[in-house]
């Protein structure tokens, strides 16, 4: 049987504990939140270049991850003028590209380690999928622009872009 003393003991502890869990799920919240958000700021940023193609400058979606090298332009539903989508996979090979989810036509260029356009093909359409299209010559770029860019821009293979 507890007395006076031991129950004042007793009921100060119980008044403590509400606090303590309160603090220690605020504090939860808080690192859940800060996680979220910090996870958040590192998938949301994008790099881009801006790159002449002919005599336009073309703002480029950087993709040099493997991730954002899959999912390219999929899944957008249009490609303003004067932008595109520039693959830097850091190492020649024989990339190739297909049209998977994609909504609208796009040309692609592939282009060497020094920016010479070793092919092009004009007006993809996303109804080639599961078609991959790709370079004879291996390569280590590709640049995905709104149809007709190259014939516009009188850009051809052989060509060189600067893409430093």
């Amino acid at each position: 049987m507890q007395n006076k003393e031991t129950a004042k003991i007793v009921s100060v502890r119980r008044q403590k504990s509400p606090i303590i869990y309160i603090l220690a799920t605020v504090f939860i919240v808080v690192l859940i939140v800060a996680g979220f958000w910090a996870l958040k700021k590192r998938t949301d940023y994008v790099a881009y270049k801006n790159v002449k193609i002919g005599n336009q400058i073309f703002k480029l979606e950087v993709a040099s991850s493997d991730a954002t090298r899959s999912r390219g332009l999929s899944y957008r539903d249009s490609l303003p003028s004067n932008s595109g989508m520039l693959f830097d996979f850091k190492a020649n090979g024989d990339w190739r590209i297909w049209m998977a989810d994609m909504h609208f036509n796009i040309d692609i260029a592939w282009l060497s380690k020094d920016g010479k356009i070793v092919h092009i093909k004009s007006n993809a359409t996303p109804g080639s999928f599961p078609e991959a299209y790709h370079a004879d010559t291996p390569n280590w770029y590709v640049i995905e622009a709104p149809p007709g860019t190259f014939e516009v821009q009188n850009v051809h293979e052989g060509d060189t872009i600067d893409i430093r």
